[in-house]
């Protein structure tokens, strides 16, 4: 299900408003469309930290559906959750890692400083994770065809620089040498 950018907005004020303090930032394509990419919305992904993951089951209780706990599946482990906000799907990422075949686990993700920028929404600011950190996490999960379409269209509203454009992903010089 896509999500409007009127539902997504106002999914992300309650979110605002519940997480007000905490360290996290909205990321994956609501991050991208918050910024100006056309991209469709399914969801509303949450990178943080640990702590602020487990401080979500109870400033977002009302909305709980899946308790925030440390798990780890074949491609990712954090302190996950999910969360429902006025019919939208929220999951919330903690301390997130990915799972490349060639590299490993990656970093930690989390909302720090280096990672994340802040936008406005009416009169909010909302913190959303980086362009160039989307296109890194894209070329880690290997969803090739969304990370060309993210540096596409970033390029063409020039939202990441022309060295950016034409560096390769740093998990791979070669697309193919991920499969």
């Amino acid at each position: 299900m896509t999500i409007n950018k009127e539902k997504l907005e106002a999914a992300i004020k309650i979110i605002d408003e519940k997480l007000k303090g905490e360290a996290y930032a909205i990321r994956g394509t609501a991050s991208l469309v918050l910024q100006g990419l056309d991209m469709n919305v399914d969801d509303i992904d949450i990178l943080c930290d640990e702590k602020t993951a487990l401080n979500a089951n109870l400033k977002l209780s009302e909305y709980l559906v899946e308790k925030v706990v440390f798990k780890e599946s074949p491609k990712f482990k954090s302190y996950y959750g999910k969360f429902l906000i006025n019919g939208v799907n929220v999951e919330i990422m903690g301390d997130w890692q990915i799972f490349n075949n060639k590299k490993g686990w990656s970093k930690v993700y989390n909302a720090d400083v280096v990672n994340i920028t802040q936008i406005k929404v009416e009169n909010l600011k909302i913190p959303v994770t980086k362009i160039e950190l989307e296109l890194e996490v894209f070329a880690l999960m290997g969803r090739w065809t969304a990370y060309q379409k993210i540096k596409r269209l970033a390029g063409k509203s020039r939202q990441i620089n022309s060295k950016s454009q034409n560096e390769k992903p740093q998990v791979a010089s070669d697309q193919q040498k991920l499969f």
